[in-house]
């Protein structure tokens, strides 16, 4: 579908025809989205882990939701004590768990605010820290997180951080999510850490 769309939007001049063409294929990219994640929980692959250098991937995702955040009033901050964090990971599945915090930080602020992503290294395990200063959940909401189709938001489908959260489990690591109403959201993501 989505080759046959792109294929038409080659030879299109009529501007609403483009328009509609462009809504067609970001909804293929959003069933294709969908589609990925049910793979992830109906078959999770099994992951190659390599050793990497967590900073620069923090960095990436950073760098790829700074527009988004802009747009929003949001000021992304990264506090980091050590420029080398090592650890063994799928780097790929990896950002995409924070590409998906950070994104569903931002969204809890519609009217902007700060997101700080903070690193720091316990003996054994490094912590990631995604703090929002956004609207909150509730107590009731924050013990569903993580259920099959259960979101906080009108568009979302609760596939997001159900991926998420098995994609740190993948990785022998932990998720805990401390929320209040109208203070924030702070996501702590624990990973072993990878000792010399």
């Amino acid at each position: 579908m989505k080759g046959y769309a792109e294929f038409l939007q080659l030879d299109e001049k009529d501007p609403e025809r483009l328009e509609f063409l462009n809504i067609i294929l970001d909804e293929i990219d959003r069933v294709n989205t969908i589609v990925e994640d049910f793979m992830v929980l109906a078959k999770p692959k099994v992951i190659q882990l390599e050793e990497r250098n967590l900073v620069p991937v923090l960095t990436n995702v950073l760098s790829l939701l700074e527009f988004e955040a802009r747009k929003k009033h949001v000021r992304l901050h990264f506090e980091r004590n050590h420029e080398i964090i090592q650890i063994e990971c799928d780097e790929n599945r990896l950002k995409q768990v924070f590409l998906n915090f950070i994104k569903n930080g931002i969204e809890a602020m519609p009217n902007g605010g700060d997101l700080y992503v903070k690193t720091t290294i316990h003996e054994n395990n490094v912590q990631i820290t995604i703090q929002d200063t956004g609207v909150g959940i509730s107590e009731e909401k924050l013990k569903k997180l993580g259920e099959p189709f259960f979101t906080t938001k009108k568009q979302g489908n609760g596939l997001g951080l159900m991926v998420s959260f098995k994609i740190i489990e993948s990785h022998h690591g932990k998720v805990f999510v401390e929320s209040e109403l109208n203070k924030g959201t702070t996501f702590n993501i624990w990973l072993p850490a990878k000792t010399a």
